[in-house]
Formats: structure tokens, C-alpha cells, sequence
């Protein structure tokens, strides 16, 4: 095959196409998933969709809080519990998170965490909406909210409109200060299985008279096929299944690159190359071509991302999908190399 004059073996073209597939692929991969979660994290408004809805009546200490979270955090280490404050104009809701969150796409500062929530100074995370409120002194920003001025700790929001825009959240105790303790609570543990029992240490660690009212599903697990058929787990299993078809594909090309430089490998070997530089001259000529698919992935995604508008672009996706590409490529060819390399030796 010629390209601009020149001879190029069917072997480079094949491993070059097959490098620029899989880093597209790669591409598409990472845009789909980032879609895909944010579209959950709106429809859901933050939610994981494994949440529960309880409640809490008759509490006479407004401090049971401060005791059952420290007992909590002894036992679990995943697990946030929402406070919905009621608002005619905002979608408000106090957020105490331990460990993994449904994190937003953050345009600016931090999502909370377990120290953000839980603490005694006012902070919120706004949605893009209500950036034109926010006020800056000393580097910082503020908001203000019923008479109370939070420390704005971040800006959630991505490019596309959703109801993540509209949402203010705030660390748990501003949110109990407003709505006191007798009130609505959510809990997301983020995995349908973790709810019975998180529920029900929340529902023992309240003391009398206070009641938990928390409809549990006692002894509840789902079965694996059930977890391979939930939502989030069908698509990361089908996105999973694609990458290992190009990666396969990718292996074999691998194999009939290196039978294509045979006779190279016998001619260093005839010249008295030692087998160290045979493997770097390999490499160098691997890692060329691999590069170029890179490239040739790229040029193509960036005229996908032009030309469709769900899809998106990001230098955090470039560098994943390079990372991927380089530790994918370096692990096929030892395994091509070594193996192919040891049937030399024995003939």
C-alpha cells in the first residue's frame, strides 16, 4: 500500500487503523459515560436512585445528631443523608456525606465532603444559576440565604442546562437549624443493598422518645443478576465488553504486525543485535505507529465532537484515553513480543 509516494507494509496500516479505533472508541467511551451520569444526577437531582425516605418524630433534643453521626461513621464508611428544606423558589437540601457522593460536574471550587458537611460554619454548594448572588471577600466566596451568610465552597454546573442549575445545598447542621430535627430525611447509601442496614443503625442509634419511621426490607439482597441488569451496571458492562473487542482485535493485529517484522528481527539477529536492543528497536517502531492511531483517534473525535452536540471534548478525556492507550498497547506487545519472540528461539 502507498501513501504520498512512499510504501507503507500492510502491517503498519492494519496496527496504525486498529490504534485509531480503539482510541476513538476510548473517546466515544468517556463521552458517553460522563452523558450519561449527568443526565442521571439531574433526573435524579443528585440521588443516586438506591435512596429512602424516612422521618423523625417526637425527638426533644435537637442534638441527637451530634451522637448518632460520629456512631454512624464507626460503622459505615459510604452513606449521605439528605434534609429537604422546603423553599417555594429553590430546591434546598442539607447534605451530611461519608465517603462516595454523587458528585455534580463542578465549574468552580469543591464538592462537599465529610469534613464540608459536617461542621459547625455555614457552606453551600450553588448551582451555576445563582452565580450573579455570590459575593467575593478575601478570596473567598458568599451567598446569602434566609438572612445567613454561607461560605460558597463550590459552583455546579456543566455546559448543558439541567436541574443541578436551580439546586442549593448546604452542610447538614445550617440545614437542621431550619428545619429542626422533627422533620423529612432522605438516605443514599448509593447501592440498593447497603439500605436496611444503615436504616436500621440510624433507627437504634435514636433514643427514646424519639421515633425513626424508616419502611426497611428486612434481609434484603439482590441477586447478581439483578445487579448486572440495573441500570448503571448495563451500560458499564456493554461500554466494558466494546473496549475488550477492540482490545482483542488490537491483540491479533498485534500478532501479524510482529510476523510482518520477522525478517527484520532475523536480520539483527544475523548482524549480532543483542536482544535488548532488538526488543527498543521494536518498540520505537510500535509505539510510532501506535502513536499516530492516537493522533488519527483524535482528529477524528474532535470532528465528532464538532458535529454532535451531546458529545464533548475534554482534556481530562485526552489524557485518560492516552494513559489507557499507552499502558493497553505496552501490555499487548510484551505479551505479542514475548510470545512470538520464544517461538523464534525454538525455531
Amino acid at each position: 500500500m502507498k501513501m504520498a509516494g512512499r510504501r507503507i507494509p500492510k502491517g503498519n496500516f492494519l496496527l496504525l487503523f486498529s490504534f485509531a479505533a480503539i482510541t476513538l472508541c476510548l473517546f466515544l467511551i468517556l463521552a458517553a459515560v460522563r452523558a450519561e451520569r449527568r443526565n442521571r444526577l439531574s433526573q435524579n437531582t443528585l440521588y443516586s436512585g438506591y435512596q429512602k425516605g424516612f422521618s423523625i418524630h417526637n425527638a426533644d433534643d435537637p442534638e441527637q445528631w451530634l451522637q448518632v453521626i460520629p456512631e454512624l461513621v464507626d460503622r459505615h464508611n459510604n452513606f449521605a443523608v439528605y434534609i429537604p428544606v422546603p423553599d417555594p423558589d429553590f430546591i434546598v437540601r442539607g447534605i451530611c456525606v461519608i465517603g462516595e457522593a454523587q458528585t455534580p460536574p463542578i465549574l468552580e471550587g469543591n464538592y462537599f465532603d465529610s469534613s464540608t458537611s459536617w461542621t459547625d460554619r455555614p457552606a453551600v454548594v450553588l448551582g451555576k444559576q445563582y452565580r450573579g448572588a455570590v459575593t467575593r471577600s478575601g478570596g473567598r466566596m458568599y451567598y446569602r440565604y434566609r438572612n445567613v451568610e454561607y461560605e460558597v465552597i463550590g459552583i455546579m454546573g456543566d455546559e448543558v442546562e439541567s436541574r443541578l442549575d436551580q439546586m442549593i445545598l448546604m452542610d447538614f447542621k445550617s440545614a437542621l437549624r431550619i428545619t429542626g430535627i422533627n422533620t423529612e430525611y432522605v438516605l443514599d447509601t448509593g447501592r440498593e443493598s447497603d439500605l436496611t442496614q444503615v436504616g436500621q443503625d440510624i433507627a437504634d442509634l435514636f433514643h427514646s422518645p424519639a421515633e425513626v419511621l424508616i419502611i426497611l426490607d428486612d434481609g434484603y439482597r439482590p441477586s447478581i443478576i439483578a445487579d448486572l441488569l440495573s441500570d448503571g451496571a448495563v451500560m458499564g458492562t456493554l461500554y466494558i465488553l466494546i473496549l475488550m473487542s477492540f482490545s482483542l482485535s488490537t491483540l491479533l493485529v498485534t500478532f501479524i504486525w510482529l510476523r510482518f517484522r520477522r525478517q527484520l528481527i532475523f536480520a539483527h539477529f544475523l548482524c549480532g543485535y543483542e536482544k535488548h536492543s532488538q526488543a527498543l528497536e521494536i518498540c520505537r517502531r510500535f509505539f510510532l505507529i501506535a502513536g499516530g492511531g492516537f493522533g488519527a483517534g483524535f482528529l477524528m473525535m474532535a470532528l465528532v465532537s464538532r458535529y454532535l452536540a451531546d458529545i464533548h471534548l475534554v482534556f481530562q478525556d485526552v489524557l485518560t484515553a492516552f494513559g489507557i492507550t499507552v499502558g493497553l498497547g505496552s501490555g499487548i506487545l510484551f505479551l505479542c513480543y514475548f510470545t512470538e519472540g520464544r517461538r523464534m528461539e525454538c525455531s
